[in-house]
């Protein structure tokens, strides 16, 4: 067995579903028990470099063969600049939690002619472990180091993006990171989380769960893009509170279905 790998969290999950008496966990998981270790796993990496650079190459690797997101598989109308934004240098894109920042080299792959900045973030510690530094360089893709528990230091980006980033967490972990999203945003901005959506009540969310975690991080959902219908894949576009009418005079459906037209298969 690799010790590198998470076989051993695997491996622990009966023990562990055991000793919880088979209830959800708040703040714990098997990967603790199998590791003994109470820190959360990417908190444990930072001290565990070789299990972190697996990690990366997994997470890189999980989906090669599959469309790009990026391939006209969702609507692209939030990722303009206006002039006076391309004037100010304002960021097009901050990627939060974006590891390696491979989402954001694709990005400007499949949509090389948006104009502005694009921020990937991530701890220093993942960062590090990227392979390609150079080419983020060359797209005019910046690594930020950043906790996404504390102070956004990306202000009023055009669009938040953060893929698998919240299924890793609870509700409460979850409003912190996005209520720190909420304070950085200008009105006209908006968050996607590119996550899973499930059709009934599971482990991962479903979009009434979802709708609620946002409500309470001070966002409003806006619309649900469903990509990937296998999996559940979605962009989950969120806007602030109090911008939620102004998205509706500019034609957008606000609390989107993905069964009522939103879906983009």
């Amino acid at each position: 067995m690799n010790s590198l790998t998470m076989t051993p969290a695997y491996n622990a999950i009966p023990k562990f579903l055991q000793q919880q008496s088979y209830k959800n966990p708040t703040d714990q998981a098997p990967f603790n028990l199998a590791y003994q270790t109470d820190l959360p796993v990417f908190k444990w990496r930072e001290h565990n470099p070789e299990n972190a650079k697996v990690g990366q190459a997994f997470m890189a690797a999980q989906r090669i063969g599959q469309r790009s997101v990026w391939d006209n598989q969702v609507p692209m109308q939030d990722f303009q600049l206006s002039r006076e934004d391309i004037v100010n240098d304002r960021v097009l894109v901050c990627d939060v939690g974006g590891g390696s920042g491979h989402q954001c080299l694709d990005l400007r792959k499949h949509h090389p002619s948006l104009t502005g900045r694009i921020v990937t973030e991530d701890l220093g510690t993942m960062q590090e472990l990227s392979t390609i530094r150079d080419e983020l360089a060359k797209q005019n893709i910046t690594m930020q180091p950043h906790d996404f528990f504390q102070e956004q230091p990306i202000k009023g980006a055009k669009v938040y993006y953060l893929r698998n980033v919240i299924h890793n967490w609870n509700d409460e972990p979850s409003k912190v990171i996005l209520s720190q999203i909420a304070k950085a945003m200008s009105p006209d901005l908006v968050v996607i989380v590119d996550d899973v959506i499930m059709p009934l009540a599971a482990m991962e969310r479903t979009k009434d769960h979802f709708s609620q975690l946002l409500s309470d991080s001070g966002l409003q959902l806006r619309d649900v893009w469903t990509y990937d219908s296998d999996y559940g894949d979605s962009f989950i576009v969120a806007v602030p509170n109090d911008s939620t009418s102004s998205a509706e005079a500019n034609g957008h459906a606000t609390n989107g279905d993905a069964t009522n037209g939103h879906s983009v298969a």
